[in-house]
């Protein structure tokens, strides 16, 4: 499920739900909500905290230009500026944007950074990291990389600040570091000689940054530049990128948005934004995917009471008065945010530069209990380079039958509706989806044939995981502020030939996270309004014992009787790897 154009929409009132009136206010909203939430018990996993710090001591390093006689700055090494591509300045003047509103490509940048280099002898994979229209503030993040064996450097892009279609050259920029840092992996005269693991990279970003690190993924990928013979010196080993809160489409290739592969992508996202306010991370995310036979993960974690700031050091110290005071005084303390930024970040790294894979297993049940995570709504979606697919609603032939089951037991077959996936305000993305409105009290069932071939690939284990994604997408902002979970009321029946042969109750799966609702009234003004809600589908895993499927046609059959009315979607049906 590819996007070959995503918009990023200003603030206007659109399609979508926009802030209403029916909780006496925003605090009582949100308690509404975490009181819908009724998460499942998770086992302990047993890994190791991947949010303590480690065992390695480091020293920090500063790299930039050549001070003036007025800087206050003094890099122990000075770098050299270097030129950013014409294709950049292109881009811009194809936006309307004016050169001296976006960068002066006829003068050169300069390769400003901050490194904390662990003591030891190395080599240590090398994690880069980027802000986005703000200061550098990632040192917590750096701190507890350094100190678990990675070679960190936060990189200074402020003087691309202010500017508007920039990401692309904030992407470039980084690979302009690379080259500096394999250079001096291999100059003796460096501290940084033989220090440095090249073969395994990460980029991290925020915001704009957290767009630039995937066009700087791709870019990587290029053999020569775009419209040009000449040939680059990149193909860097860049095994993962981390986004949080990204933007996205700021920039856009000439072919359409960017599409990264053959990349491990997590991001991050929360759910009262108030700058990235439309989770276009989750562009990104679907625009990611697995070709070359590789194992590969892409993940996304969204928290219902994250804000934009609280990520940056340099932005979550500034004091609010009034209502964004009041508006922040209700969401994650910055300090909360850090640590579950720590703990996700790291775990992701664990899991795909160290090559841990045990550490997976944290994406898909998320470790609400340990490693100090602050209590709050989490979703988790993922897909691994093992999926599968049966069913994703993106071409004509739909594979997934709809019924109802009524009080009189009578069964009515029902239309599907398929229908793209929406932003805040209704905004459509290119991705489609299954839309099933449950009755109170009524079955409703999804049922899909799994194809042969893939029943006979899982003949040699004892389980294989059907796997699908859903959201609550309900229209109605009035909602009981009670603990549901809608699993707690579903089922997945396995059918051979028509006959029941399995049934497997979702209450232990996990939980259905409630309609994520937002009040951001403190922070409108002017007849602008912030839409309250957008779907966040997360993904589910159901093992299935293979000895109930490996002769004749074997159906699924997801049946749902909720208690209450409820609007779902569904997507991404398909089948991971077995177990023994």
């Amino acid at each position: 499920m590819l996007f070959t154009r995503t918009l990023f929409h200003s603030l206007v009132i659109s399609l979508g739900l926009l802030t209403c009136s029916v909780y006496a206010s925003a605090k009582d909203l949100k308690n509404c909500v975490l009181a819908q939430y009724s998460p499942q018990t998770v086992a302990i996993s047993g890994l190791p905290d991947p949010s303590i710090m480690g065992s390695y001591k480091f020293k920090v390093v500063k790299y930039g230009k050549k001070p003036s006689i007025f800087s206050s700055s003094n890099p122990e090494i000075v770098t050299q500026k270097v030129k950013l591509p014409r294709f950049l300045a292109e881009h811009s003047r194809s936006k309307g944007y004016k050169d001296d509103a976006y960068h002066k490509f006829n003068i050169d940048v300069s390769l400003d950074g901050k490194v904390w280099l662990p003591n030891g002898k190395g080599p240590f994979p090398l994690v880069l990291i980027t802000h986005g229209n703000s200061a550098p503030g990632f040192d917590y993040l750096a701190e507890l990389l350094a100190s678990r064996g990675y070679l960190v450097a936060q990189v200074d892009q402020t003087y691309l600040n202010g500017l508007w279609g920039e990401n692309g050259a904030r992407g470039w920029v980084l690979l302009e570091h690379l080259k500096l840092w394999r250079q001096w992996s291999s100059e003796s005269k460096q501290p940084f000689f033989e220090k440095v693991d090249m073969e395994n990279v990460a980029l991290i970003g925020m915001s704009r940054g957290g767009e630039a690190v995937a066009l700087a993924a791709t870019f990587n990928q290029w053999q020569t530049l775009p419209h040009s013979d000449e040939v680059l010196d990149l193909g860097f080993n860049i095994r993962a990128v981390v986004a949080l809160a990204p933007m996205d489409g700021q920039y856009l290739h000439t072919d359409g948005s960017n599409v990264l592969k053959n990349t491990n992508y997590l991001v991050l996202q929360g759910g009262h934004d108030a700058d990235v306010y439309q989770f276009l991370g989750s562009q990104q995310w679907h625009r990611t995917s697995f070709d070359d036979g590789g194992d590969y993960l892409k993940q996304l974690v969204y928290f219902y009471r994250g804000n934009h700031i609280n990520f940056n050091q340099s932005m979550s110290g500034s004091f609010h008065w009034g209502k964004r005071g009041n508006f922040d005084a209700q969401l994650l303390a910055p300090a909360q945010q850090e640590q579950l930024t720590k703990v996700f970040v790291s775990a992701f790294l664990e899991a795909t530069i160290l090559k841990k894979f045990e550490y997976r297993q944290l994406f898909k049940q998320l470790p609400l209990s340990e490693f100090d995570l602050p209590k709050d709504i989490y979703i988790s979606r993922y897909i691994t380079s093992d999926f599968k697919v049966i069913e994703d609603f993106e071409d004509s032939s739909v594979k997934v039958k709809l019924s109802r089951v009524n009080r009189d037991n009578k069964q009515t077959f029902l239309p599907v509706s398929i229908e793209p996936e929406r932003l805040r305000y209704g905004v459509e993305t290119l991705n489609r989806v299954l839309r099933v409105n449950l009755a109170k009290d009524v079955e409703t069932h999804v049922r899909i044939k799994l194809p042969s071939q893939m029943i006979k690939n899982q003949s040699n284990h004892q389980y294989f995981n059907f796997q699908f994604s859903l959201a609550r997408a309900d229209t109605s902002t009035q909602q009981q502020c009670e603990p549901y979970n809608l699993f707690s009321e579903t089922k997945v029946e396995v059918l051979q030939d028509s006959l029941l042969v399995d049934s497997i109750s979702l209450g232990s799966i996990g939980t259905v996270s409630p309609l994520l609702l937002s009040d951001f009234s403190e922070l409108e003004r002017g007849g602008v309004q912030y839409a309250q809600t957008e779907p966040i589908l997360q993904t589910f895993s159901v093992p299935v014992k293979v000895e109930n499927v490996v002769d004749g046609a074997t159906e699924l059959d997801i049946i749902f009787k909720p208690s209450q009315n409820v609007t779902i979607i569904l997507d991404d049906f398909g089948t991971t790897g077995g177990t023994h």
